[in-house]
């Protein structure tokens, strides 16, 4: 994200200055994640994955029934007011408190936010979180492009201080958390899967911000570990720190619960001597809550499911395994824990999601590669036996003209090093345009013209102009699925000395692929699947064929399936040196009815 602003209002009327800490309280939720992107904005990927982590904590530990809970993604802002509206309507009908919490994640500005893409006024969003027939209003907003909600400039330990910002309410009682101060960006992160200070609060709600050992998180506690940790990590990852801010203006109390952990239904007690300990969710491989360092027992408020609980110290790390199963607490001691590594496992290499491997390049970014190309042909057409086609240099530019929008030249030219036939082809240009979110699902459509000649040195024979679709299915941050359709159509043209009318020109009209890829350890990308391709000839009416070759079956023209790394766009194998700098090998083997052709490369990719 480029900058994101988490913010909790916890809005108490006059007349009802504390929040009774009965469970039988209603209540009620709105939570809103909102990937698309508003206007002039790049997409989000992970407020989704933010608003269902929210939720979830609310059902375990905060006690909100999952019936009363609402979960939308990326809706009309219609919507979210008619389920804000029908959710005050319940509670002012009911007897007793009520509490309404509205949680959202995405784009905003100054005056709105931006779910589904579209304007979502503050005004009205402020009028909902004023009325009355809530007496408390809870709301959290972890939004892009957000730095004008507020204007404070950081935190001091222990010291008050003023908060501006357009969404104030009127009534007495509010708390606010930002995840930064008005000028600084906030950032998302594909380690946590999520915006790091919005992590780090729900950590800290399922437990590990308790202080006090009471078995409830207060704001200010979740505040305080979410905080801390935020600072390390943007310190650690980001490309600017991030500092959150808090302000408190409670009548009658220092501070409100927003947990309580003995609800929970499944939980872990960790008995901690030292610390600092984490506690990794394995189906995930997500660090999903921190423990601060000191002597604690600590409750912890986890969905069902495997974890492992890691010490890390230069003497080594230790960690054990545990099972939380529905309506049992696993009790952990920190002395309990195995040695299982002494060295330090690899960490994240890079900062960011490394360019060689994403569909298109963000934008400004160049990548050039260059590459030594040689095909082989075990039998030609009609008995015809060729043993080597001659090796090929070829270079290849690619820029990101905006984040979505990338130019390919192909063959800027590429070099026949023959000795005994030096040739010099013309380059071919493509132009892709990438829909969808990184990370999730992203199609991309194509168009290129690609020049062909059947003479060395000469102009184009004809052109084949080219169209295709191809689609990404992501299946982790690693690993995705390719599939693609592709058409081509050739057009003779009179540039060159070889009649066209006498020509034969074979191309392939329509070709479908799949593939699968995958970058272990950010370091190596393999990428491999198989194409089909359609491959018609056209035949001149005063063209020879030699005896035996059916003209009506060379026009129809036959399949070719190819094996290797083309069908995914990415080699075979890319070596990941740094940022900038990959080694990439390739090989496939197309099959024909009268041919087989192996064909094998080697080169390096450049970005900058």
């Amino acid at each position: 994200m480029n900058s994101l602003i988490a913010l909790s209002l916890v809005a108490l009327t006059a007349a009802t200055p504390t929040l009774p800490d009965s469970a039988s309280v209603k209540r009620l939720a709105v939570v809103v994640g909102a990937n698309r992107a508003a206007p002039g904005r790049t997409p989000l990927r992970f407020a989704y994955q933010d608003a269902h982590a929210l939720a979830s904590v609310l059902v375990d530990a905060g006690q909100f029934s999952s019936e009363d809970i609402v979960v939308l993604e990326d809706p009309d802002p219609s919507r979210v007011l008619a389920e804000l509206d029908a959710r005050l309507a319940r509670l002012g009908a009911a007897r007793g408190e009520g509490m309404l919490l509205f949680y959202y994640s995405g784009h905003s500005d100054e005056r709105a936010l931006y779910p589904n893409g579209q304007p979502l006024e503050l005004k009205a969003l402020r009028t909902r979180l004023e009325d009355g027939r809530a007496a408390v209003r809870i709301g959290i907003l972890d939004a892009c492009q957000g730095g004008s909600w507020t204007r404070a400039k950081g935190l001091k330990a222990a010291e008050p201080f003023a908060v501006e910002m357009p969404m104030g309410l009127t009534s007495e009682g509010s708390v606010l958390l930002a995840s930064s101060t008005g000028q600084e960006a906030s950032h998302e992160t594909d380690a946590l899967r999520g915006s790091f200070f919005t992590h780090h609060l729900v950590a800290g709600l399922r437990g590990a911000a308790d202080q006090g050992a009471d078995g409830q998180v207060t704001v200010g506690e979740a505040f305080a570990y979410a905080r801390r940790l935020t600072i390390r990590d943007t310190a650690m990852l980001g490309e600017a720190v991030q500092h959150p801010s808090f302000d408190m203006k409670l009548r009658g109390r220092q501070d409100l619960p927003l947990t309580q952990l003995a609800s929970a239904g499944s939980a872990i007690e960790v008995r901690q001597q030292t610390g600092p300990l984490q506690v990794i969710q394995l189906q995930t491989g997500l660090v999903v809550l921190e423990s601060p360092e000191g002597q604690r027992a600590l409750r912890l408020a986890l969905p069902v499911g495997s974890y492992l609980v890691r010490r890390k110290s230069p003497e080594g790390t230790f960690a054990r395994e545990v099972e939380v199963k529905p309506g049992q607490v696993v009790t952990v001691h920190e002395e309990n824990l195995e040695l299982v590594g002494a060295p330090e496992l690899a960490t994240k290499r890079f900062s960011k999601p490394l360019a060689a491997t994403l569909t298109t390049l963000p934008a400004g970014n160049h990548a050039v590669s260059l590459g030594v190309y040689v095909s082989y042909m075990g039998s030609g057409p009609w008995g015809r036996t060729i043993d080597r086609f001659e090796p090929l240099l070829m270079p290849t530019w690619r820029v990101g003209l905006t984040d979505r929008l990338e130019l390919t030249a192909l063959d800027l030219p590429a070099f026949g090093l023959s000795s005994e036939r030096p040739r010099v082809n013309l380059p071919t240009l493509r132009l892709a345009y990438r829909l969808g979110e990184a990370g999730r699902f992203e199609f991309v459509p194509r168009v290129g013209v690609q020049p062909y000649t059947l003479t060395p040195n000469h102009w184009p024979t004809f052109l084949a102009l080219r169209a295709s679709l191809d689609t990404r299915w992501w299946l982790s941050g690693s690993s995705s699925l390719h599939v693609g359709l592709g058409a081509a159509h050739p057009i003779p043209v009179h540039w060159d000395t070889v009649d066209p009318d006498s020509t034969l020109l074979t191309h392939e009209g329509l070709s479908v692929n799949v593939g699968y890829s995958i970058t272990l350890a950010e370091t190596v990308t393999l990428g491999a699947g198989v194409s089909v391709q359609h491959r018609p000839t056209r035949v001149p009416d005063g063209y020879v064929l030699p005896p035996g070759v059916d003209r009506d079956q060379i026009a129809r023209g036959g399949l070719q399936v190819t094996l290797g790394g083309t069908a995914t766009g990415f080699p075979l194998v890319s070596v990941h040196i740094n940022e900038r700098w990959s080694v990439t090998a390739d090989a496939s083997v197309g099959i024909t009815s009268s041919a087989v052709y192996n064909s094998y490369s080697a080169g390096v990719l450049a970005i900058f």
